[in-house]
């Protein structure tokens, strides 16, 4: 375990999700948070610090996106292939992604493996 949460800002939940390891391990929103909760942040100051982590690359540039690529990783740690494309699009928006983010994400998935037509 690090050391707990110096001060409340993005710098400081990086470093503490940085050194759990967190891209590495390709961890979900929900484990993010709890990471930040156990090193003294509270529920939203988590949710917050997680989010932005995670979907904007920790630094908090609006510009940034989230890649295919890791859509794909959270939807096949779900396990995608055999859910409807209504639970895969509900899943991605519980992981904090608007509608539109969560439903092209889930059709380009399922186009990338031919399981649906072009």
């Amino acid at each position: 375990m690090c050391d707990p949460i110096r001060y409340f800002g993005q710098q400081e939940y990086n470093r503490v999700l940085d050194s759990h390891g967190a891209r590495s391990k390709g961890l979900l929103q929900g484990e993010c948070e709890l990471l930040l909760i156990d090193h003294g942040a509270d529920y939203q100051q988590a949710k917050n610090g997680a989010y932005v982590y995670l979907h904007r690359g920790g630094g908090g540039s609006a510009t940034s996106r989230t890649s295919q690529d890791e859509y794909a990783r959270i939807l096949n740690k779900f396990g995608a292939v055999g859910k409807t494309n209504s639970e895969c699009v509900d899943h991605l928006q519980k992981l904090s992604f608007t509608y539109g983010q969560a439903k092209s994400a889930v059709y380009k998935y399922r186009r990338n493996r031919g399981l649906i037509g072009n």
